[in-house]
């Protein structure tokens, strides 16, 4: 492949693809024991890969015009330019982004003696791409891949618009209003990763546009899957983006003549979907039982996580109504769409323009398909988060085909007056002016940091530049003393594990802040094991001083005793952004907090809080009670407990009916999993049971009002913390007969 060939087929995008690939292959080198080689053996086959994909590449026949750089790609960097100076502070970059980029670039996320650090251990793929920036550029400058992926998105934009808009000027204005977001440019500075699969996912969605016109099917296929592969595996949460792709390619791919090529594409372009999934999926499977862990867990049942379906209840449709109108209602409830409470309103324009251009007649197929992605996403979207970050390619499409409607009305009116047809056609790109406008008022006031618009902080931040890719090279030496002494990092609360993987990045680290990870026994026998290993060694947590009283909490819950505690300033890349952090020595007990009732200790006495987490196993028996018994009818059973446990348990609490410890009985259906109620009897253990010892409380059960077949199940039940069985403790069950 000579210099010409190169020429005629490499795009501005082709670059970025470069380090998109660079970041997948390291992952299929994690098996590479050392790093050093694993990172020679990834950029060995990244180049290959590349200059392969640049050899079967079809010749490009147009180039983005020069105007593309003046219209599109310097108002984006005028917006990045506004904040990049000052450190990016995103929760969810200290929270997860930072720690998940800089252990898997070394190699396998979960480090030996690990034990869930960081709240999912999601695929890392995205975060190793802006960590490779990162490394590079510093740590301000590693944000600039956020705004290269918009300008590539941006370029991709253009050709879809070029069949349109035959003007330049015009087609670049619009490509500049249609990425213009609020939330695309609250995010072009900071290391969140929603704006890195905006380009595959729209050049895949270009292909499938023009699969019935292209000379290249086979490429066309095969790549486009590649793409949308790589885009779920930057992030999974993608899917309902990549599935409406994947159905216009289905009704292009019906359209066409049967043959066996069709088969052999489908075949190739399924591999091609999986590769750049595959390492991470059986990494994780391997390490937990479920290779989307911890999503999906009610279906793939990890022993390390509760099984359940996730969602958070903050964002998105509140019911079933909702959730069918919430694409179009989001203009008018901006709070349950983020954190930031704040939205322009593009969502609401770009699915009622979908509507219209599906059902418009004589609008191009291209739209038509382009309102059927649009509307599909949208409804997907909305039906599985509802969350506007996840969102962010279909307010693209929006913005798209409010351009394409404006087009359609100007060729479709031509038979009224000039001025009448102007002001009819112009009417969705005024709305489109509008939402930019207010977009442009939001960003000028916050973003997903709170990083204000300040030329003072920049010319203050400015100066390191380049010059921040290593956080221990910013503190003091007596800071830089004390973080070599650490052994093993406790993460105790939730904006630490980024500093701390920064700070000291090779050591352990165990997670405690995350309750669901102590629901089940193999996961706190996974942590036990981690404990285990610290025993002799320099254990430290590091929190945020205003989180110190819930770290101590966590500390206080998982049996472990703070020791020395000290106050440190952690500047953060900068003098002028500081962190006023807690180093918080951690001690691990010997006999793990095993327990026996001492000589004289009362009955009873009060409980005070959340029993740990190991505390909740029981022996269960019943006696007593009836096979059969008449609807609605009221018996009394007696259960024995037996405290199976190495806690104590209070039988009294000082804050009724909080902490209680109480006897219950769960209602089911004949099939043991629909279930009836769990709120009939309650019964108070009647004095303290210490680890061994049993007592036998007698517990009112009333029959279901209908006949039936039922099972009756006895567990027990700390009020307001969780029933035992929640956290793995085995229940006791019988079948019942209600007549």
């Amino acid at each position: 492949m000579n210099l010409a060939t190169v020429r005629r087929r490499i795009e501005f995008g082709d670059l970025l693809l470069l380090f998109y690939a660079l970041v997948f292959i390291r992952e299929y080198a994690w098996i590479v024991p050392n790093n050093l080689a694993a990172w020679a053996v990834s950029v060995v086959v990244t180049l290959a890969l590349w200059g392969t994909y640049l050899k079967f590449k079809p010749d490009v026949d147009y180039r983005v015009p020069r105007v593309f750089w003046i219209t599109v790609a310097l108002p984006l960097l005028i917006v990045y330019v506004l904040r990049a100076a000052i450190p990016d502070l995103s929760f969810d970059v200290l929270n997860h982004r930072l720690i998940q980029g800089e252990r898997a670039l070394c190699g396998p996320q979960l480090l030996p003696g690990d034990f869930f650090p960081n709240v999912f251990p999601f695929n890392p793929s995205s975060d190793m791409l802006t960590g490779v920036f990162r490394h590079v550029l510093g740590y301000r400058l590693g944000t600039v891949l956020n705004l290269l992926a918009l300008i590539w998105t941006g370029t991709i934009l253009e050709k879809i618009l070029r069949p349109l808009l035959a003007g330049a000027w015009q087609r670049c204005l619009a490509v500049f209003l249609v990425l213009f977001t609020e939330h695309m440019m609250f995010e072009i500075d900071t290391y969140m990763v929603d704006l890195l699969a905006l380009p595959l996912i729209l050049e895949a969605t270009r292909l499938a546009l023009g699969y019935d016109e292209t000379k290249s099917r086979s490429w066309d296929l095969s790549w486009s899957a590649l793409l949308l592969g790589s885009a779920m595996g930057l992030k999974l949460t993608n899917a309902v983006l990549v599935i409406p792709v994947m159905i216009v390619f289905a009704i292009r791919l019906a359209a066409r003549e049967r043959d066996r090529r069709i088969f052999r594409d489908l075949g190739l372009a399924a591999i091609l979907f999986m590769l750049p999934l595959l390492p991470h999926v059986i990494y994780i499977y391997r390490q937990t039982g479920n290779p989307f862990f911890p999503l999906y867990n009610d279906v793939f049942h990890s022993p390390f996580w509760p099984d359940n379906r996730m969602g958070d209840g903050r964002w998105g449709p509140r019911n079933l109504r909702e959730t069918f109108a919430w694409p179009l209602i989001t203009f008018w409830m901006p709070r349950r769409l983020s954190e930031l409470g704040l939205y322009a309103g593009r969502l609401t324009l770009g699915v009622i323009s979908a509507f219209v251009c599906v059902v418009l007649p004589r609008i191009p197929a291209r739209v038509k398909l382009l309102g059927l992605i649009c509307l599909l996403g949208a409804w997907a979207w909305s039906f599985t988060s509802g969350y506007v970050r996840y969102a962010l390619f279909i307010e693209i499409l929006g913005g798209l085909l409010l351009i394409c409607l404006a087009n359609y009305l100007l060729i479709q009116l031509k038979t009224i007056p000039r001025g009448l047809r102007l002001s009819i056609a112009s009417l969705p790109i005024a709305l489109l002016l509008a939402q930019c406008v207010l977009s442009a008022s939001y960003v000028s006031k916050t973003e997903w940091s709170q990083r204000p618009i300040s030329l003072k902080a920049t010319s203050e931040e400015i100066q390191w530049m380049g010059r921040d890719r290593d956080l221990l090279s910013f503190q003091s030496a007596e800071n830089r003393q004390s973080f070599a002494n650490v052994d093993a990092w406790i993460v105790s609360s939730v904006k630490s594990n980024g500093v701390e993987s920064l700070l000291r990045p090779h050591v352990p680290m165990l997670g405690i802040n995350y309750n669901e990870y102590f629901d089940k026994p193999a996961s706190r026998q996974l942590f036990s094991r981690a404990l285990d290993n610290l025993r002799g060694k320099h254990t430290y947590s590091l929190v945020l001083d205003d989180e110190l009283e819930s770290a101590l909490d966590s500390l206080k819950r998982r049996n472990l005793e703070a020791g020395h505690i000290s106050n440190v300033i952690i500047p953060f890349y900068s003098f002028r952004t500081q962190f006023h952090m807690t180093l918080i020595e951690v001690l691990v007990p010997e006999n793990n907090g095993a327990v026996r009732r001492p000589a004289g200790q009362p009955d009873v006495t009060d409980i005070t809080g959340p029993l740990n987490d190991d505390a909740f196993v029981a022996t269960l028996s019943a006696s007593n009670f009836p096979a059969a018994i008449r609807a609605g009818q009221i018996a009394t059973i007696n259960v024995q407990v037996m405290n199976a446990s190495a806690y104590a348990w209070r039988s009294r609490s000082n804050k009724p009916p909080a902490y209680v410890i109480n006897v219950a009985d769960i209602w089911f259906r004949a099939d043991g999993k629909t279930m009836v109620t769990n709120m009939d009897g309650r019964s108070t253990l009647t004095r303290d049971l210490w680890p061994g010892e049993s007592g036998t409380v007698q517990l009112s059960i009333k029959a279901p009002d209908a006949p039936g077949e039922y099972v009756l199940e006895i567990d027990l039940v700390q009020e307001g913390v969780a029933f035992f069985k929640e956290k793995g403790s085995r229940t006791w069950r019988t079948p019942i007969k209600v007549e």
